[in-house]
């Protein structure tokens, strides 16, 4: 395999969780060196397991990274990190504003020591404003940033996404923002402190709709079923076998030969949906019509039928589904690492390829809690004996096999 795009680069990581660490995840898969600092009783995506064994929250998070245990309430923890910190390209943390400067970590200081590093600070709402010194995370975005309000049925209850949508963009904006950073690096020497939080990613997300409303006044309200924006049938409806996805039938034209495809011709001759823009309005309305004639056939027999008149009717899959369909293999996404706990792990790659490299896969399994402490330490320098008395004393942590 050709050198990877970041190999050389190196990186320490004091974020916890997701936002922060599937942004260092990103980087050291791309063959970064990142050190991942952890508190001695480990951080708190570790400690939520709902499975036997680790938590696979911070597993997915946590590859392609070394691992170091710190107490940093103690001076010499504290310094131990900032010896490593005038070693590093980049610095990142997804703490509180204010929670690095109180430990003596924070840009200001490290820059002393290392004016080249690029320190990325991520938070939820911002480094300044009356948010800025509140806890926060995916769920608290969501509802923040106007998600939790334009979705889901305008009688119904709140929902939240199924998946941690804001953290997870706002974890490759974070990388971004450090790649180019380094670009910038690069080119002028100078290093700097970035920022972002999940309030300005989960915005992000929703630019259309936000812009919408700024520049047109338009609020976008829940919309129910299908397109929050009104497109009409455009959703997933219920086939015989499972559930399907269809954008088609919007124009008067389209609307015609869906109803033909779907046998409820008799929908063509109401006066009450004969436009676009009155089905738009009674979409209620037509939700059960169609729904019953969906569940008619198989989500195969509508995607033939679809098909037939040049239009797309597509299966919605589940996970299995997923897994062994003869595209996703194509695509070379799941990749199988050896963990000293958990034995043979299945994880997703990196999804995107470069030319000449070939599928990117992660460089090494998530670590044990401090697993690569003393490895680490003897990196920087520091003798055996030195490391025994400070793992003795509570400084620095590593696996009880690790003596």
């Amino acid at each position: 395999m050709a050198n990877l795009p970041l190999e050389g680069f190196k990186i320490l990581d004091f974020s916890q969780v997701a936002f922060g660490p599937v942004c260092t995840r990103l980087l050291g898969d791309l063959g970064a060196d990142v050190i991942k600092v952890e508190p001695l009783e480990g951080e708190f995506s570790r400690l939520t397991s709902k499975r036997k064994g680790e938590s696979m929250s911070f597993l997915t998070s946590n590859r392609s990274k070394r691992d170091i245990c710190l107490n940093l309430n103690d001076p010499r923890g504290k310094d131990i990190a900032l010896e490593i910190a005038g070693k590093v390209d980049v610095i990142v943390q997804n703490f509180r504003p204010g929670v690095m400067a109180r430990l003596g970590l924070d840009y200001v200081a490290v820059r002393k020591i290392n004016p080249r590093v690029i320190y990325a600070s991520f938070s939820m709402y911002g480094e300044t404003g009356p948010l800025a010194h509140r806890r926060g995370g995916d769920p608290w975005a969501q509802g923040f940033t106007g998600m939790v309000a334009s979705q889901g049925s305008p009688e119904g209850p709140p929902y939240l996404a199924g998946h941690l949508v804001v953290d997870y963009t706002g974890a490759a904006l974070n990388a971004f923002g450090i790649v180019t950073a380094l670009l910038m690096r690069e080119r002028t020497g100078l290093g700097q402190e970035i920022t972002n939080n999940l309030t300005n990613s989960g915005v992000y997300i929703q630019d259309t709709a936000i812009c919408t409303y700024l520049n047109d006044g338009v609020l976008l309200k829940k919309g129910g079923r299908g397109n929050a924006q009104g497109m009409f049938p455009y959703g997933t409806y219920p086939a015989k076998d499972g559930d399907v996805v269809t954008i088609f039938g919007q124009d008067d034209d389209e609307w015609v030969t869906f109803c033909q495809i779907l046998g409820i011709e008799y929908l063509l001759a109401d006066s009450r949906y004969d436009t676009a823009q009155k089905r738009v309005e009674r979409k209620f309305e037509i939700y059960p019509i169609l729904d019953e004639a969906f569940r008619k056939k198989t989500r195969a027999e509508w995607a033939k039928l679809f098909s037939e008149h040049k239009l797309r009717c597509d299966p919605c899959l589940d996970y299995a589904e997923l897994v062994q369909h003869p595209q996703f293999k194509e695509n070379d996404l799941v990749v199988e690492l050896d963990h000293p706990n958990e034995g043979r792990l299945k994880m997703l790659g990196m999804p995107i390829n470069f030319m000449g490299i070939g599928p990117i896969k992660p460089n090494r399994p998530p670590p044990l809690l401090g697993e690569h402490t003393r490895q680490i330490l003897l990196e920087m320098g520091h003798d055996p004996e030195e490391i025994a008395i400070l793992h003795e004393e509570g400084v620095i942590g590593f696996p009880d096999t690790d003596k």
